[in-house]
């Protein structure tokens, strides 16, 4: 990855634009490694801009050649800084933290929900088996890039209705019924919602199936 290259060789132009590139794979690993509750204490952009600064700091040391390790570093760094969340917040107020999530831990499936409907298809899986999943070969891009790189950045493309429907039901596991009473709507407009998001989801992500 000639970017890569280029940050390495002390480019702050080319490591600025690898930090914008990957600063929505980072909040979706941010929003997921730190749990429902302990999101309630912290500021999801404050743990993003936090962990760039370290990016940036920790940088020189990086010594990966291509996209694959940056990435690998990307989760390294992120992971840690959510493990220090965890232990401050749990010495903050003992009893009543929750630990972050793994991040490579199963989640619940956009995967098996990209195959059909969400009852036929369930939800459970892990966001980083996404492409694979389509019935059709995944496409150059989701070649060159790794599946939750492309679907943060496919997520922010969607409406933030659409998008907080399909993490809500995905990732969280809520139920239509409880999130339509979340938005104050029925049941039958969430759906309609997640349809939706799923299929724009889909297609700009180049898993459509025929």
């Amino acid at each position: 990855m000639i970017l890569v290259a280029r940050a390495r060789s002390g480019e702050t132009d080319a490591l600025g634009t690898l930090c914008d590139m990957y600063r929505n794979y980072l909040r979706m690993l941010a929003r997921t490694g730190l749990g429902p509750r302990l999101r309630e204490r912290v500021e999801l952009s404050d743990v993003i801009q936090e962990t760039l600064i370290e990016v940036i700091r920790q940088f020189p040391a990086f010594t990966g050649q291509d996209e694959v390790a940056l990435v690998g570093w990307l989760r390294r760094l992120i992971a840690q800084k959510l493990a220090d969340l965890g232990r401050y917040h749990s010495r903050v107020k003992r009893g009543g933290g929750d630990a972050p999530w793994p991040l490579d831990a199963p989640m619940s499936g956009l995967t098996g929900a990209l195959g059909g409907s969400p009852e036929a298809g369930g939800r459970s899986g892990n966001l980083a088996e996404l492409l694979t999943l389509s019935q059709t070969s995944p496409s150059e891009a989701a070649i060159r890039r790794e599946a939750t790189v492309l679907l943060a950045d496919a997520l922010t493309k969607l409406p933030n209705d659409q998008a907080e429907v399909l993490w809500l039901y995905h990732v969280e596991g809520i139920s239509f019924d409880a999130i339509g009473q979340h938005f104050g709507v029925t049941r039958k407009v969430i759906r309609g919602m997640w349809a939706k998001g799923l299929a724009s989801l889909r297609k700009s992500m180049g898993t459509e199936t025929h």
